[in-house]
């Protein structure tokens, strides 16, 4: 389908079973409505985006199984292992103010109020309450920042920066 502005909602890591599900770690905060039943989602290969029709999605652990109604089986599931799946942009509902789009925090420069920059966001972790984001640094170390009313101070989309207060000792000054 041509015209589509796509975002990331999940990667699948595995298959599970032998009726074509597969195992994801979904990377959205609308979860439930991403991948509700008879809703499009697009599995991203090397050249195209294919379209696929949710048929039901369940729980494992901090993980999701994913049913697809045109995969039926291990062998056809097999092929979309670690794809990307994304919807459709124009089907993003609208945020509060203080929400974001994961699409929007990946890749931004964080900066802590004392310590200046840390890096830029390669991961985002919906851990239940809080996300937790993944920073990395110039030299490739990674810091774990859970995403807090404390911690997380200001975040400006336009100039891709976002502000924030580290709690004390999270990460070694030295």
């Amino acid at each position: 389908m041509t015209g589509l502005d796509y975002v990331r909602i999940g990667q699948i890591i595995n298959t599970h079973g032998n009726h074509g599900e597969l195992k994801i770690k979904a990377v959205t905060d609308f979860l439930t409505e991403r991948f509700a039943p008879d809703k499009k989602v697009w599995i991203k290969m090397p050249d195209q985006y294919l379209p696929f029709t949710v048929e039901k999605i369940r729980s494992q652990r901090q993980f999701w199984l994913l049913k697809l109604v045109e995969i039926n089986d291990l062998n056809q599931a097999q092929i979309y292992k670690n794809c990307d799946i994304y919807a459709d942009t124009s089907s993003m509902p609208a945020l509060e103010p203080g929400q974001y789009f994961y699409k929007d925090i990946m890749g931004i420069t964080v900066q802590d109020q004392k310590l200046g920059v840390l890096g830029q966001v390669v991961d985002i972790m919906n851990l239940g309450p809080n996300d937790v984001w993944t920073i990395r640094d110039h030299q490739g170390k990674e810091i774990l920042i859970p995403i807090l009313k404390s911690t997380l101070i200001a975040v400006d989309l336009p100039n891709h920066v976002a502000t924030v207060a580290l709690p004390e000792g999270l990460i070694d000054e030295n």
